[in-house]
């Protein structure tokens, strides 16, 4: 059962996280427009006496913050969320997307589920951290670039380790992507998104004959693909995360203006989410596959280049770890979730990233929840933010307890 404490500090901050919220959204932090959001974060922080800093990267910067023991070798858990959000289609809103508002219990706005919630919380949670005279440390990193390419998280982890900012034998990482607080996610497929170019041959649109249709070579590309799927399906399949997939989401070719040309080149996408046999080296296996989809279109006579986008790798925490068991029963015994499981998610995220590290990471945990994300009207419960602050509250100082407990104490004096 969660300490009293914690429940009567989480409580008694429900307006505060909810006004804080509220704050966070209105800050537009779209990809590439992280700054002024960081800037806020950081301010928050330094209001509250925690040693917070803006750490330059790729033009703009990440947010990183420490509390409790900075001794030399103190275990360290990363909670890790991203400042920046998926772009909104405002016109399809029922309000403005960065105007939140507290509907019927739940927060409306863009980015409350994927992931200021988790950072509200977080921040709120390193109040309480912050005069509990850890043992350990709790490290806040939040990145920028996370919704693209990732590049905000790989440039935290390269200045970390340069640093000596983080030991990656002393240190674990709680990734705060949303799961509504009822499960833990522990893996991902690896995930690029595979672009293929083709260039053919133009003409006016009466005579096919003549010209030499890229259109057709991405038909054949598409036509080949359940056979791609049948061979991963025996080859690439995991246990937890389930099938390799390989899923169409762009095609383009010609234009509405020129309806009577046939176009020299067109363009297809396919959306990658593959297992290990695949994504090991560099994606090298999942390339030399496309490269063997394409041959028929060669053999016609077009060319087709591939380009595998945004690539990252798969992650999966064993379920045995210890920072797995801590994630499930901080939610099954301290929150009272009964019902919280391990889970697998379909989306990738920076988990990777510090597994790369040698960095033990759970995969996905937060308030927010998944089914929201990068949705029109997207919301969070704020019932589940509230209960987020009890979680990183609750995280942060059962880890620092149990991966460095005072020698002189015994379990059940252990908090």
């Amino acid at each position: 059962m969660l300490p009293a404490d914690v429940r009567e500090f989480a409580a008694r901050h429900r307006d505060e996280v909810t006004r804080l919220l509220a704050d966070m959204v209105a800050i537009d932090s779209v990809t590439g427009r992280e700054e002024a959001f960081g800037a806020f974060c950081a301010d928050w922080l330094a209001a509250e006496g925690i040693d917070a800093r803006l750490v330059p990267c790729e033009g703009r910067a990440n947010l990183v913050a420490q509390l409790g023991s900075t001794a030399p070798g103190a275990p360290t858990l990363v909670v890790s969320g991203h400042l920046d959000t998926v772009p909104a289609d405002a016109a399809r809103w029922s309000r403005d997307p960065w105007d939140p508002a507290v509907v019927d219990g739940r927060m409306v706005g863009l980015g409350t589920s994927d992931l200021k919630a988790s950072i509200a919380a977080a921040f709120v949670a390193a109040r309480y951290l912050r005069d509990a005279d850890l043992a350990g440390r709790v490290v806040l990193a939040m990145t920028v670039e996370e919704e693209t390419t990732g590049a905000g998280t790989r440039g935290f982890l390269e200045w970390a380790l340069a640093e000596g900012f983080l030991d990656p034998a002393r240190t674990v990482a709680a990734v705060t992507e949303p799961t509504g607080l009822d499960h833990v996610s522990l893996g991902n497929r690896g995930t690029c998104f595979a672009a293929a170019r083709v260039v053919g041959r133009g003409g006016h649109g009466s005579r096919p004959h003549l010209a030499r249709n890229p259109l057709d070579a991405v038909h054949e590309l598409l036509a080949g693909l359940p056979e791609v799927r049948a061979r991963w399906e025996r080859t690439a399949a995991d246990p937890e995360l389930g099938r390799s997939q390989a899923t169409p989401t762009s095609v383009l070719g010609g234009a509405r203006e020129r309806l009577n040309m046939i176009p020299e080149t067109a363009e297809l996408v396919l959306d990658c989410r593959v297992n290990r046999p695949l994504w090991e080296d560099g994606f090298a296996p999942l390339a030399r596959q496309l490269e063997q989809l394409a041959e028929p279109a060669r053999a016609a006579g077009f060319e087709v280049a591939w380009q595998l986008l945004h690539r990252r790798g798969g992650h999966k925490l064993a379920a045995d770890h210890p920072l797995a068991r801590l994630g499930l029963d901080v939610l099954r015994g301290d929150l009272g979730f009964e019902r919280a499981e391990f889970r697998y998610t379909p989306a990738a995220n920076d988990a990777v990233f510090f597994a790369e590290c040698g960095i033990p990471a759970l995969n996905k945990v937060g308030p927010g929840h998944p089914e929201c994300a990068h949705r029109v009207d997207e919301h969070v419960e704020i019932e589940n933010l509230v209960r987020g602050v009890a979680f990183f509250v609750q995280l942060g100082r059962r880890f620092a307890a149990e991966a460095f407990p005072p020698a002189s104490a015994t379990p059940e004096e252990r908090p």
